[in-house]
C-alpha cells in the first residue's frame, strides 16, 4: 500500500521481453487506460521508469470506496486527482460508495467533488450510491449547465428540479433509481436535452411521479423499466412523444396507461407489462377507456420490424381480442416471446395477425406476473411466411410441449427449420421423443426438425450433438 492507499504490483516482465506498450504515445496509453478501473491503472506505475507518473496525467477516474483501507486515503485521492488535472478536461469520472455505512463520504464532499469535475469539463459522468434506497445526495445543479456532459448515470441519487439545464452534448442518460425533489422534474430534463439519443430509465415507484411525459425530438432509444412484483393500487401514466424514436422498451407492470404519440421510425419494440392488470384485477370490456388505450398502444407498435413479447402482454391481447379486431402487423419479420411455461395456447391469435412473420423465437420468462385468462378452444389458420422456429427453453417432450410443436408443424406452409434442445436430465425418454416428432404432421414438405443435445454419447460424427428429423 502506498500513501495514497492504493495497493501497487511489481512488474513481472521476463528478460528479453519486447514492451511495445510503453512505445506507443500518451494519448493512445491514456486511451487504453481509461477503461481500466483506477486501482488497476495505478498498477502500471511499476512498468518502468516512463510509467511512473503516467497514471496521474490520464484523464479519467474510476474508483469504488472499497478499494482503500482508509476514508482519509480515500478522499485525499480523489482531491490529489482532481488538483493535479484541474486544468485537463477531464473525460470520464466514475465513482461509487455506499452512504449506509458510517465511514463512507458525506454528501458535501461528494457534490463538491462534482461541482470540480463539472468545471473541468467531464465528458462521462457515473455515480451509484450501493446503499438501500437512501437517496441522500442531492445532484449538484451545476451539472444541468455542463456543457461537455455526453454521457450521464445516475444511481440511488436523487435530482433536484431545474431551474436551467443547458446540455448541449448529452446523448445518454441511465438512471437507476433516482428519486426526483417534484413530479416535473424528470419531464423537465429530459425536454431540455436537444442532442439526447438514449434514455434508460428503472424507476422506484416511491418517486411519486404519476405521470411521466418523455418528449424529446432527438430520441432514438428508450428503455422504461419498473418492477413488476410490486403492488400498488394507483396508476401511473406514461406519455412517449419522440417523433425519431426507433427503439423501445417497456418492462413495467404498474403503469396502467402508455400513450405513444408518434412511431413512424419505431423499428423495435420490447414489451413485458400487464397495463397494471392482474388475476384480481382483469380486463373488462365494458372499461372503455382501458380497451381504447390498449387498441391504441397495438396500433403504434403495429408498424415495427421486431418484436420481443412476454406472456403477460401476450394474455392482455389474447383478452383483449376477444372483444375487439387486432390490428394487422403488416412489417412484423421477427418475433420473440419470453413465455411462462408452455401457456402457448393464446399465441396463435397473436401469430394469424402476423401475415410477413419469417422468424419466431419462444423463450421462458421467470417470476411472470399472471393475469388469469381462459383460453377458448379454436380453429388454428395457416401460417403463410413463418420459416423459421427456435424454441430455446430445454424441451422435455411432455403434453404442451408436443402441443406447441405439432401446431408449428401443422399450420405453417413455408417453414424450413424448426429447432429444440433436449432437456439434459433426458435420456431414456430420447427415442420416444424422436419417434413422435418424425410422426408429427407438416404442411411444409421442405421442412427439417433440429434436435440438439449436450450429451457427447447421442451420436460421434462431425454433427455431434445436432439431429435432423
Amino acid at each position: 500500500m502506498d500513501g495514497d492507499g492504493v495497493k501497487r504490483v511489481r512488474s513481472t516482465n521476463q528478460p528479453g521481453e519486447v514492451d511495445r506498450i510503453s512505445h506507443l504515445p500518451d494519448c493512445l496509453i491514456f486511451k487504453v487506460l481509461l477503461s481500466l478501473p483506477t486501482k488497476e491503472v495505478v498498477k502500471t506505475s511499476t512498468l518502468s521508469t516512463r510509467w511512473n507518473h503516467i497514471w496521474k496525467h490520464v484523464p479519467g477516474l474510476n474508483l469504488e470506496y472499497d478499494d482503500f483501507s482508509e476514508h482519509d486515503s480515500f478522499v485525499s485521492f480523489i482531491d490529489s486527482f482532481l488538483s493535479f488535472n484541474r486544468d485537463t478536461r477531464l473525460h470520464m469520472f466514475k465513482l461509487t460508495y455506499d452512504y449506509s455505512e458510517a465511514d463512507e463520504p458525506e454528501p458535501s464532499l461528494v457534490r463538491r467533488w462534482l461541482d470540480t469535475v463539472s468545471r473541468m469539463k467531464v465528458e462521462t459522468l457515473d455515480v451509484t450510491d450501493d446503499s438501500a434506497e437512501s437517496w441522500e445526495l442531492e445532484m449538484t445543479p451545476a451539472l444541468y449547465t455542463c456543457g461537455s456532459l455526453v454521457s450521464l448515470k445516475l444511481v440511488g441519487l436523487t435530482l433536484p428540479s431545474p431551474d436551467l439545464v443547458s446540455l448541449p452534448s448529452l446523448k445518454d442518460i441511465n438512471l437507476i433509481l433516482v428519486e426526483f425533489t417534484d413530479e416535473w422534474a424528470l419531464e423537465k430534463f429530459i425536454s431540455q436535452c436537444p442532442s439526447l439519443k438514449n434514455l434508460c430509465i428503472e424507476r422506484s415507484f416511491g418517486d411519486d411521479i404519476p405521470m411521466l411525459r418523455v418528449r424529446s425530438q432527438s430520441l432514438l432509444t428508450f428503455i422504461h423499466i419498473v418492477d413488476s412484483h410490486e403492488s400498488f393500487d394507483d396508476e401511473r401514466i406514461l406519455e412517449i412523444d419522440a417523433p425519431m424514436l426507433k427503439y423501445l422498451k417497456l418492462s413495467d407492470g404498474r403503469t396502467a396507461s402508455f400513450k405513444l404519440e408518434d412511431t413512424a421510425s419505431l423499428v423495435g419494440v420490447h414489451i413485458n407489462t400487464a397495463f397494471n392488470l392482474t388475476s384480481t384485477r382483469r380486463f373488462c370490456p365494458n372499461d372503455a377507456q382501458k380497451r381504447n388505450m390498449i387498441q391504441n398502444f397495438l396500433l403504434m407498435i403495429s408498424r415495427v420490424d421486431n418484436i420481443v413479447i412476454a406472456s403477460c402482454t401476450l394474455e392482455v391481447i389474447y383478452e383483449y381480442s376477444r372483444y375487439e379486431q387486432l390490428p394487422v402487423f403488416r412489417n412484423l419479420s421477427s418475433l420473440r416471446v419470453n413465455l411462462d411455461g408452455y401457456v402457448w395456447e393464446m399465441l396463435p391469435v397473436f401469430l394469424e395477425s402476423c401475415p410477413n412473420l419469417t422468424t419466431l423465437v419462444l423463450g421462458s420468462i421467470q417470476n411472470h406476473v399472471k393475469v388469469g385468462i381462459t383460453v377458448s378452444p379454436r380453429r388454428p389458420r395457416v401460417l403463410p411466411s413463418l420459416k423459421y422456429v427456435e424454441i430455446e427453453r430445454p424441451f422435455k417432450g411432455d403434453a404442451l410441449e408436443m402441443q406447441l410443436v405439432g401446431y408449428l408443424l401443422v399450420n405453417s406452409q413455408s417453414l424450413k427449420k424448426l429447432t429444440l434442445s433436449l432437456d439434459d436430465s433426458l435420456k431414456k425418454e430420447r427415442s420416444v421423443i424422436f419417434n413422435e416428432l418424425l410422426l408429427m404432421p407438416r404442411l411444409s414438405s421442405t421442412c427439417e426438425v433440429v434436435v440438439l443435445s449436450d450429451d457427447p454419447y447421442d451420436i460421434t460424427n462431425e454433427s455431434a450433438y445436432k439431429f435432423v428429423l
